[in-house]
């Protein structure tokens, strides 16, 4: 999807001031979103035979809380768009973790199920809405290096939550309550802080911010007008109506499905897989032990997400960028579960994981080509949605293959076809994308 048109870009130094007012909250905010989505993963652990859930009632329970996500997904973004971030994002942060800690109380599965659809219907927007808020901040060039800063909270997740989630429900009592309701109760707390810090530090946008000088907010307009004149030049959608009938939304929307297909298979199963290694393998873990075992594939993706993060913030993006990553990520799940070792699994584990996070980094970088303002609003969400359905369909897929035939194999080689399809789609996305250029270069 490159034109070979230098892209618009705002300053390093003031590149860097919006990074460090921005990055740290929004990568917090996104960890503890990241926390009660997935919390429950390493909850499965005890919670299943305690709700006396099969894997793939389990994997139902996660995927009606994507089924609550979808369905809100682009009204709460059009939401941010009229009422501005700072209220909107204080309102997702508020309102879900309060209902994530009172999962922590749920009596059965049905319960379970109800819970998890509306938390996700309440944190519904905020991914999306943080990338649709870096949009009004800077554009393309800029964003890559600081999207990988935000991506990498999602690994960063999986090293942190791994091992604090296992270590809560082995040793946390809250009032009697133990176990994974004692994990969940307390891992909802933080939205709830930041919902609170986030209303009295963020900016809608620039021209709100009281911390930018005139010419700051001057650059930052320009670099953006630059920006999205050679996105309309592109045949952006003119209106969030055209943006959520347009074929190339709807295409992006299909890699993000793939791309996003990786994240659900490692979030909410990689604990169990790693504790299929003590039929596997013949070992014996205990709770902390899986969760630090799962917490190294996620730590090696962090390092690797900001070392392609640099890298790539120096090039012009292409669909290679994230073919790529995809490509490998699908190699690796399609062999770690045969090998022959969990040391040898978990190494091709980590490598998946990794090239599944630098994809991500690279991909947000797309939509805004041929999306701006209010299109741009409902575009991403509408991508996103997209995206999200993945963890609504494959987490039951995935817990009634490990049903079906007692390991993770085949699910996980469902995983690497749907990255593999992905790649296709965003190489077709160029390939089509350079062709209209060529032609409009010809009629000069």
């Amino acid at each position: 999807m490159d034109t070979g048109v230098l892209k618009p870009a705002i300053s390093d130094p003031l590149m860097k001031r919006i990074a460090w007012r921005l990055a740290p909250l929004m990568i917090l905010m996104y960890i503890a979103n990241q926390l009660d989505r997935a919390n429950i993963g390493y909850a499965a652990l005890t919670m299943n035979a305690e709700l006396h859930m099969t894997a793939a009632q389990y994997g139902l329970s996660a995927s009606l809380f994507f089924l609550g996500y979808i369905l809100f997904e682009v009204p709460s973004n059009l939401c941010m768009h009229r009422f501005g971030a700072r209220l909107w994002m204080t309102r997702i942060l508020l309102s879900w973790g309060l209902l994530s800690s009172l999962t922590s109380f749920v009596p059965s599965a049905h319960w379970l199920f109800v819970a998890r659809f509306f938390l996700g219907a309440f944190e519904a927007g905020l991914f999306p809405g943080m990338v649709y808020y870096l949009t009004l901040w800077m554009p393309a060039r800029n964003r890559v290096w600081v999207m990988s800063l935000f991506v990498t909270a999602i690994p960063l997740t999986g090293v942190l939550g791994a091992p604090v989630s296992t270590w809560l429900m082995a040793h946390a009592n809250v009032f009697g309550i133990t176990g994974w309701r004692a994990m969940i109760l307390l891992e909802g707390l933080p939205a709830i802080i930041l919902g609170v810090v986030a209303y009295f530090w963020l900016a809608d946008d620039p021209s709100h911010s009281r911390w930018l000088s005139a010419a700051d907010k001057s650059e930052i307009a320009a670099a953006l007008a630059a920006e999205q004149a050679q996105a309309a030049a592109a045949t952006s959608p003119s209106s969030a109506l055209n943006a959520l009938k347009n074929a190339k939304v709807w295409a992006l929307g299909v890699v993000y499905f793939g791309t996003n297909a990786g994240i659900i298979g490692l979030l909410y199963f990689l604990p169990q897989v790693v504790k299929t290694f003590e039929v596997t393998f013949g070992v014996k873990y205990s709770i902390t032990d899986i969760g630090l075992i799962t917490a190294i594939p996620f730590g090696v993706a962090v390092i690797a997400t900001l070392i392609w993060g640099r890298l790539v913030s120096r090039r012009q993006i292409t669909a290679a960028h994230v073919a790529g990553p995809l490509l490998v990520c699908a190699a690796s799940l399609s062999v770690a579960l045969l090998l022959r070792s969990p040391y040898q699994t978990i190494i091709a584990l980590a490598i998946g994981t990794s090239a599944c996070f630098c994809s991500i980094t690279t991909f947000w970088q797309l939509p805004s080509r041929i999306l701006t303002d209010r299109a741009a609003a409902a575009g991403i969400a509408l991508i996103t949605s997209i995206g999200v359905s993945s963890g609504f369909l494959l987490p039951y897929f995935i817990g009634w293959v490990k049903d079906a035939t007692g390991t993770f194999v085949l699910a996980f080689i469902g995983i690497a076809v749907a990255m593999v399809i992905a790649s296709a789609v965003v190489v077709l996305l160029e390939a089509g994308r350079n062709k209209i250029d060529a032609a409009g270069l010809a009629s000069e």
